[in-house]
């Protein structure tokens, strides 16, 4: 068992230091999550402060099988995810506010970076997170089939689908924009 899945069996035990260490170790990655949902930082925080309360009362959940970070993505993305549905007029940001390695590179073109926005945001909320949870942060396709209560093979072929969704919407870009993008 990796040091995470113990400090959350430890906060399942009702320890407060490990879930002070739990949050610590996840605040970041969950606020970058919690922010490409709402586009928003203080939304972000506030995202964060209900996952992590749902991480204290949902620890009992954790059965100790797959790695606490699955276990917490879907637990965020869950959430996240019901957020959304909340806030529809509140848009995905696909661009971080901070650099981290990321497969789509729209250069230094503000409006090439829109207009791969604007087709991100084009996708229905499945193809959005299943791109985010594989391609932006690397998850592999188990791990996204954890996240998401799928199967592996699913996550394969739902995200080619997905991909290639987001590249019809391109289409025009590229040919217009001399840009190019690739899924």
């Amino acid at each position: 068992m990796d040091q995470e899945s113990l400090l959350l069996v430890q906060v399942k035990n009702g320890d407060r230091k490990a879930f002070e260490l739990f949050t610590e170790r996840f605040w970041k990655p969950i606020f970058h999550l919690a922010y490409r949902f709402s586009g928003s930082s203080q939304d972000a925080e506030d995202l964060c402060q209900e996952i992590f309360l749902s991480v204290f009362r949902k620890a009992e959940t954790f059965r100790g099988e797959g790695r606490a970070f699955t276990w917490l993505y879907r637990l965020a993305t869950n959430i996240c995810l019901n957020w959304k549905r909340k806030n529809k007029e509140k848009l995905f940001s696909l661009f971080p506010m901070e650099k981290e390695r990321r497969e789509i590179s729209a250069g230094d073109n503000p409006l090439f970076r829109m207009e791969i926005q604007d087709a991100f945001y084009a996708l229905q909320s499945q193809d959005r997170i299943l791109l985010l949870l594989k391609k932006f942060y690397g998850f592999s396709y188990d791990e996204v089939g954890e996240i998401l209560s799928i199967p592996s093979g699913k996550v394969k072929s739902r995200l080619h689908e997905a991909k290639n969704r987001l590249a019809e919407k391109l289409k025009d870009t590229n040919k217009e924009g001399g840009q190019s993008w690739s899924a």
